[in-house]
């Protein structure tokens, strides 16, 4: 009898044991929104709701938001609008991944692109509305009055506004505004109108090969920013045929659209992906340490649009 229980204690402190050396459940890296909007006259920031309970710093893809690499304290404010973020929680011996998040601080972007004016009709390069190429413009129609009345709030001041030269909102323009530089931005929605834009000289009456310039304009949207005043910067080149576009320039419209798939991609997928790749004497220990380490935050900003003859 007394055998029988002294073997029943041991087997009762090694499930103990075990129990107690088990891991501890995984914390998830999380934010309170995967959304944040810039209001006026407030200065908006936000901290991780949860995060791994291992020791590691914070790291986002690509620039422009702006983090505290100890505290995963995002200050949306600071942020650049109409992206979509992905934040990494790595280890401080940077070996892993611990986990990571997504979010987007909302705005207008547009795409990467290259487009060929002497392709038959006309070329426009319509915004995305909170990084989702499906999301709508949450802005009323293009058919009213022009002429804003001050005392009546319902009347076009609540409208979107894109190419704002009214900065302050005082009635007043501040600003000459892109379309008056040729530049056609569609004050309604803004979609560019490329072609028109082209026609118009925006980049000089005979640009030659390699012509480069950048537009800045301001924009309101009437959404859950309160047409909080942003802005955004269009980088445009112009080449005589697709040929000519440098390597360099190719290359980075590849690396912007790898880094819009790591943003979209889970850690796993990435793993994944990296095993397979690997040549023979994969090592995951290593590859997981490169992994960590070749997280590099590349710019997304200013958009790029290549125009090319022919």
């Amino acid at each position: 009898m007394h055998r029988i229980l002294f073997i029943l204690l041991l087997v009762a402190c090694g499930l103990a044991c075990n129990r107690a050396d088990d891991p501890l459940p995984k914390i998830r890296l999380t934010y309170s929104d995967s959304l944040y909007f810039k209001v006026p006259g407030t200065a908006l920031s936000t901290d991780p709701v949860t995060r791994p309970a291992e020791a590691g710093y914070f790291k986002a893809i690509p620039l422009g938001l702006d983090i505290d690499s100890l505290t995963g304290r995002i200050n949306i404010t600071e942020s650049e609008g109409g992206i979509r973020y992905k934040i990494f929680y790595i280890s401080d011996d940077q070996e892993t991944v611990l986990d990571s998040a997504k979010l987007v601080v909302s705005g207008i972007d547009y795409r990467d692109s290259i487009y060929n004016l002497s392709t038959a009709g006309l070329l426009f390069a319509t915004p995305i509305y909170n990084a989702d190429p499906t999301a709508v413009l949450p802005c009323a129609d293009d058919d009213d009055d022009d002429d804003d009345d001050p005392t009546n709030p319902d009347d076009d001041d609540n409208d979107c506004e894109f190419d704002e030269k009214d900065t302050d909102d005082d009635g007043d323009d501040d600003l000459p505004g892109v379309n008056g530089d040729g530049c056609k931005v569609d004050v309604d929605n803004g979609v560019i109108d490329l072609a028109g834009s082209f026609a118009d000289g925006f980049l000089g009456n005979n640009p030659t090969n390699g012509t480069t310039r950048d537009f800045e304009f301001f924009y309101r949207i009437t959404d859950a920013s309160n047409r909080n005043l942003q802005a955004i910067t269009v980088r445009f080149y112009y080449y005589n045929t697709a040929a000519d576009i440098p390597a360099s320039l190719r290359s980075e419209l590849g690396n912007r659209d790898a880094q819009a798939r790591d943003v979209l991609m889970r850690n796993r997928d990435r793993f994944i992906q990296a095993s397979l790749m690997a040549t023979t004497g994969f090592n995951r220990s290593e590859d997981l340490m490169r992994l960590a380490r070749d997280i590099t935050s590349r710019p997304k900003r200013p958009p790029i649009i290549i125009l090319v003859g022919r």
